[in-house]
């Protein structure tokens, strides 16, 4: 997928609180917020779909890359679970957690 595609993924899965149902929705989106910034910064990722989740690994310049060098050992990284465009399409606009 490409970076565009993550960016609208990312920004479609965005649920008003009004329609969230689920406990775990909030950490979602509050993990959906954090890997949408990380894309739109350029930040270095890869990606991989499993059933209808969507895991994308980012990659971003941490303290040490600015203190010790450009180091990819130096970088922060973490991984992010979006949902595919299926699990949006059967949420229509509500929960997808």
């Amino acid at each position: 997928m490409t970076r565009e595609e993550l960016v609208a993924i990312c920004e479609a899965a965005i649920v008003p609180e009004s329609k969230r149902d689920n406990s775990d929705s909030a950490a979602a989106l509050k993990q959906l917020g954090i890997c949408l910034v990380l894309l739109k910064a350029g930040c270095e990722f890869h990606e991989r779909v499993e059933g209808r989740t969507i895991w994308v690994h980012v990659y971003a310049k941490g303290f040490e890359a600015f203190e010790y060098g450009n180091n990819p050992k130096s970088y922060d990284s973490d991984t992010f679970y979006l949902p595919t465009r299926e699990r949006l399409d059967r949420a229509a606009g509500g929960d997808w957690y």
